[in-house]
């Protein structure tokens, strides 16, 4: 007798996968993986909240935690700690840059908002329980409320862009031009995830200041703030690299590979890509000696992910301590 009734018959052959069975939907596939790197997500988490507390290291902190939420999301492995820092001292000149321009900008699209809302629409502003005497006296006029539509859509387009700008900055060799240029393609062909980035966002905030209001106690805030540092940030992030990736592969991956067929395969393994192998390929020998891989060439849009020391960091990481359960 096998086990109990063949209950914990551990020789008995599974159910497998079938190769050509349904894919489950991407709600169900966001969560399984969320569930499965929630502890990890929640220290990736912490890590951004520390090295953005000086808010101009913020490009820092989104490059780091982009890394670690775009492998998770792409179903690869990742070294929370290592591989957020590795992350932002490959990237440290532009990420930087770039986590200034987004600070400056926003600064402006929100002070801009906040200026002209008070004249142009004091109900609102009275509704939200703000200070309406320092209101801007005036008439308004059809400029006014123009400035004032142009500065909310720039800022909504603005914040859409954000959502690529730190993948674009830590997976293509682009200029900081180009990045920006990108991430606005992006922000409008991509109005699908987008809006259901925002939305859900929306929700998230809308309850945690639900949360302060309704239960105006020190001890809730507490907790709320806790919860907001622990979880928002690796959620956001996780569920951003989720939404957009679809998007810049259909506009941009693709076609570069469909005009580089033979370009770094490396790569596109490290994005969780399908490589197909060369005809022939399954009647080569398994164990054949390894030939040195040459370095990208700056033609290569998309770089490599993990050098040959790094590689090497990789197997004394895995031989010092016991790796996850749920590497992928």
């Amino acid at each position: 007798m096998a086990g109990f009734f063949g209950l914990y018959n551990y020789n008995k052959e599974g159910p497998g996968v079938a190769k050509n069975g349904p894919r489950k939907r991407p709600f169900v596939v966001f969560f399984e993986i969320y569930a499965r790197k929630f502890w990890q997500l929640m220290q990736a988490g912490l890590l951004f909240f520390l090295v953005s507390l000086p808010l101009v290291t913020r490009g820092w902190a989104d490059a780091g935690l982009t890394f670690v939420t775009r492998s998770f999301s792409r179903e690869k492995h990742a070294f929370v700690r290592e591989d957020f820092f590795e992350t932002i001292r490959k990237n440290r000149g532009q990420a930087f840059a770039c986590g200034l321009i987004n600070l400056l900008v926003t600064g402006l699209l929100v002070f801009n908002i906040v200026y002209y809302l008070p004249g142009l629409m004091p109900g609102l502003y009275a509704l939200l329980g703000l200070d309406v005497s320092a209101a801007k006296s005036f008439a308004p006029g059809l400029l006014d409320y123009i400035v004032m539509i142009a500065t909310v859509v720039g800022y909504v387009l603005f914040t859409w862009m954000k959502y690529y700008i730190p993948f674009l900055v830590i997976t293509f060799r682009l200029r900081t031009k180009q990045v920006y240029k990108n991430a606005f393609i992006f922000a409008v062909s991509g109005l699908k995830p987008n809006l259901l980035i925002s939305v859900a966002l929306l929700a998230i905030y809308g309850i945690a200041l639900g949360i302060i209001l309704l239960i105006p106690s020190p001890l809730a805030m507490g907790i709320t703030l806790l919860l907001w540092v622990l979880l928002v940030p690796a959620f956001r992030s996780f569920l951003i690299q989720f939404c957009i990736f679809p998007v810049i592969r259909r506009l941009m991956i693709d076609p570069y590979y469909a005009q580089n067929p033979h370009a770094d395969k490396q790569a596109r393994l490290d994005l969780n890509l399908d490589v197909e192998d060369a005809p022939g390929a399954a009647e080569q020998a398994v164990f054949t000696d390894a030939a040195p891989q040459p370095e990208p060439t700056e033609a290569t849009r998309i770089p490599r992910q993990y050098s040959e020391r790094e590689m090497a960091k990789f197997h004394r990481h895995v031989d010092g301590r016991a790796d996850d359960d749920d590497t992928i």
